[in-house]
């Protein structure tokens, strides 16, 4: 349920397709959002916003973990109805120019910090910040994300506790360029999350 009002959001935005794609599918003209770590390939996305009639669309270009571009005047993380995000897989350097036990916008604050190697949940983590109260998201990673221990586990624990995974979509390998692992889509969910009883499981795999 869109309308004219409804933001839309992808912190790793590459040339712009999935906003796109969101973009062409609401029923309404929503507005969009990106930021892209590349100069050259969020100079693409802006072009391909022209190109693509959307040409109100917002590229920030910039570092999203370390140096998020949508924030509002007193500094705080700009909110969205729709975030969706097809980050890079497990980066390993995710944490550069930040320090994620002071980060100002207090992503890990309530949830745990993302192993050094292991980018995966920095990024899932930034994408909930940056929901609404009643936002909705969906986001690309690794299969890993479902089972890996440790730091990652104790983040998806209190994740679960809080309800904000509304569904799990497990996809095949190969699926993506340039990376054999399997993904699945993480779908997030903020409203009503207090009276979530479980995560809807999809096994896309075959």
């Amino acid at each position: 349920d869109t309308s004219n009002q409804t933001t839309v959001y992808d912190p790793t935005c590459g040339s712009g397709s999935l906003l796109l794609k969101v973009g062409d599918e609401a029923k309404a003209k929503v507005a969009l959002y990106g930021q892209e770590k590349d100069a050259a390939t969020s100079g693409l996305a802006r072009m391909n916003m022209i190109l693509h009639n959307n040409p109100t669309a917002e590229i920030k270009q910039g570092n999203t973990l370390a140096s998020p571009r949508f924030t509002s005047d007193d500094g705080q993380l700009k909110t969205f109805d729709f975030v969706v995000a097809n980050p890079p897989f497990s980066d390993k350097r995710w944490s550069t120019g930040l320090d994620p036990a002071n980060d100002p916008h207090e992503r890990f604050k309530h949830y745990g910090t993302p192993p050094a190697k292991q980018g995966d949940y920095a990024y899932m983590l930034h994408i909930i910040r940056s929901l609404k109260s009643n936002g909705k998201g969906a986001c690309i990673l690794p299969h890993g994300v479902l089972f890996r221990g440790n730091a990652e586990a104790d983040i998806r624990r209190n994740l679960i506790r809080r309800g904000y995974i509304k569904g799990i979509i497990g996809l095949p390998a190969n699926l993506f360029y340039g990376t054999g692992i399997p993904a699945c889509i993480i779908v997030i969910d903020k409203e009503n999350a207090h009276t979530r009883k479980g995560i809807f499981m999809i096994d896309a795999s075959a």
